[in-house]
């Protein structure tokens, strides 16, 4: 088909120049900019290459795309560039950890699925500045991306909000505050619930829970929710409050030991890393009959609980999430509402109850 001549009348070139160019429809060029797998390669191509003739939202991300259409080898192998920010104070956290090892392995494999490549980040570079972050974004024409690792208050630098404000981003794992961003999470509460349900079906009678009260904040309280609402399954003088006093109790052991000897649990449920790295460590003794049951260890092999929570899926949600976000003129947050994806566990039958061990017999 002919092409129209280009019109030069307005500064603005819109949708519609693009259209009357190429003698097709608006809704066709906006579904081909967009990338939408119901348009024909050869038209997004030409789309591609009038919008940038004429000036289109002439851009980082357009020239990245023309770029990327000229060097493609294959068919629906490139989306553009997401920024992967690393928010944890601790540089090594994404491979230290296997939760984040997890969301981030699910990051790649969607994103290689959809075509984004990745720019890593870790946000606590002292180098890293966010005018410099800024341009770099803008420069490899970043649109957004996916924020990991913040655990803590103060993972998120207050002096980056132009960062979250003039880019889209979604975080992976849980949810963010300042800034609120659409977030993509394990359910915490079915973890909990669940795991603690499979523990009283396989013959705990009274089941404590251990967990860092931060842990259990980060979550909005959703793994303590869990866990008490699988008590109801218990006689109610068989239930036991959760002990969240972790931080304390590391400070003074006896905050643990008045706990234990109060309520006196024949098994205790951890849920994360640091509680388990805790109650195996030297600094805590406990009855050799209590059983501990870990459910957020995937690494340890014989301590696992039986459960897959989903993780990886997480991470590839999160990207997908992101992409609608980059792709639509407008998102939630234009609302001034974040939205929430939350991905279930998938559970087996397995389920092992083991005791700590000593190298030498403790003293009582």
């Amino acid at each position: 088909m002919r092409q129209k001549s280009l019109s030069n009348s307005r500064d603005r070139v819109s949708m519609k120049d693009i259209a009357n160019a190429l003698g097709i429809s608006k809704v066709c060029v906006s579904l081909a900019l967009r990338g939408a797998k119901n348009i024909s390669e050869e038209t997004k191509k030409r789309v591609f290459e009038t919008a940038y003739k004429m000036g289109y939202k002439k851009d980082a991300l357009l020239s990245n795309v023309m770029a990327n259409i000229r060097s493609r080898k294959k068919k629906d192998d490139f989306c553009g560039t997401i920024a992967l920010i690393n928010a944890n104070k601790d540089k090594d956290a994404t491979i230290k950890y296997p939760i984040f090892e997890k969301y981030i392995s699910g990051i790649r494999a969607e994103s290689k699925e959809i075509g984004y490549s990745l720019y890593e980040v870790w946000l606590h570079d002292k180098t890293l500045t966010p005018h410099k972050l800024s341009g770099i974004m803008k420069a490899r024409g970043i649109r957004g991306g996916i924020i990991l690792g913040h655990v803590s208050a103060d993972s998120l630098p207050i002096g980056f909000s132009e960062i979250w404000r003039n880019f889209k981003f979604v975080s992976a794992g849980i949810k963010t505050n300042n800034p609120m961003v659409d977030f993509v999470s394990a359910d915490k509460f079915l973890i909990a619930r669940h795991a603690a349900e499979k523990a009283i079906e396989k013959g705990c009678k009274r089941l404590g829970l251990v967990l860092e009260k931060s842990v259990d904040d980060i979550v909005d309280g959703r793994f303590s929710g869990g866990f008490l609402r699988a008590q109801l399954a218990l006689p109610e003088k068989e239930r036991i409050p959760p002990f969240l006093e972790v931080a304390e109790a590391k400070e003074n052991p006896k905050i643990f030991y008045a706990w234990m000897k109060k309520y006196k649990p024949d098994s205790i449920l951890s849920i994360s890393t640091q509680t388990r790295e805790w109650l195996e460590s030297d600094s805590v003794t406990l009855p050799e009959d209590i059983g501990i049951i870990c459910i957020d260890t995937p690494n340890y092999g014989h301590e696992w609980v039986g459960l897959d929570q989903n993780y990886e899926l997480v991470g590839k949600m999160a990207v997908r999430r992101l992409s609608d976000l980059l792709n639509r003129s407008a998102s939630s947050g234009s609302f001034g509402v974040t939205t929430a994806t939350v991905i279930a566990p998938k559970w087996t039958d397995v389920i092992s109850i083991r005791h700590k061990t000593y190298s030498n017999k403790p003293s009582h």
